[in-house]
């Protein structure tokens, strides 16, 4: 067994044991609301997992929290509702659950145990070293548990109706799974990108990136939409709830996309003039439709 593979085994029995003490903690509070039951269990399970990142000195291990964790919520509310499984219900649990396995899958083939940290963590820590405990805590494991529930209560919401499948309904699942999918398709360009560029620093411009800087953010982004989407087809009205994507969106535009892009700058200038000819975000025709700076310098 490599030492990956051990590694892996390690995170795979500490999140078993994280969703039992949500699962746990969910029972512990069964005088209370369903909501504050989930949002309960889904803090201690989060608790439990920063708790073993100090131990084992490495905040990455929250990393896969962001997609293990959604689908175990859902379960736990669906459960709990006593509603019978509808089709609606099994297409919102399948494109969660589809998404949920093809980003942790992702996870697995890029991490490379518990020898890497995320650059991200290494940037809170440095900037504060003695508060890192903290940062660790509210920006790399709350913050993200809170965002991540804010769109599964979405989902959760959904069980409180039981409309018949419809169109709208429909449409937001595709949106799930197509977003999915984009995912998918950039992950690899990106993973093939850098195998062939190793020991080159090249800004890919290829693909689903060379009309989005971040295609598979935007995949991301759309899996909340989507979700948002299908819960529109079955309470049929725009309500509260449409703040749940807004703030993934908002994540990643005003937060996760800046910092990205100012690390790529400080090593390769040249991203500059891709970041003027390419979107942001949703794909979109480049602004010059012309053979890549990048190609030209090769």
């Amino acid at each position: 067994m490599t030492k990956k593979h051990k590694d892996l085994l390690v995170v795979f029995l500490l999140y078993v044991v994280a969703i039992a003490l949500a699962g746990v903690v969910f029972y512990v509070f069964k005088d209370f609301s369903l909501i504050a039951r989930l949002f309960i269990a889904d803090i201690a399970a989060m608790l439990f997992i920063y708790i073993m990142s100090l131990i084992i000195n490495n905040a990455s291990l929250y990393d896969p929290y962001w997609s293990v964790i959604p689908p175990v919520v859902l379960i736990f509310a669906f459960l709990y509702s006593g509603q019978a499984l509808n089709l609606p219900y099994f297409l919102m649990m399948l494109a969660i659950s589809f998404w949920a396995i093809r980003l942790t899958l992702n996870w697995i083939k890029g991490w490379h145990g518990f020898s890497e940290v995320d650059w991200r963590y290494l940037m809170i820590r440095d900037k504060a070293p003695k508060l890192y405990f903290l940062t660790n805590f509210l920006a790399i494991q709350l913050f993200p548990t809170l965002i991540v529930f804010v769109q599964i209560l979405v989902g959760i919401h959904i069980f409180e109706f039981t409309a018949a499948l419809n169109l709208v309904f429909v449409i937001g699942f595709l949106m799930v799974i197509g977003a999915t999918t984009i995912q998918y398709i950039s992950d690899e360009q990106m993973r093939r990108f850098r195998t062939s560029n190793q020991k080159e620093k090249k800004c890919i411009d290829e693909g689903l990136w060379r009309y989005s800087r971040h295609p598979n953010y935007f995949g991301e982004v759309m899996v909340w939409w989507g979700l948002y989407v299908m819960y529109i087809g079955i309470a049929k009205q725009l309500d509260i709830y449409i703040f749940a994507p807004i703030s993934m969106s908002m994540l990643f535009i005003f937060i996760s996309i800046p910092m990205m892009e100012k690390k790529i700058l400080k090593t390769r200038p040249e991203y500059k003039l891709y970041q003027e000819q390419v979107s942001m975000i949703v794909p979109f025709i480049r602004k010059e439709d012309e053979v890549s700076t990048y190609q030209k310098e090769s």
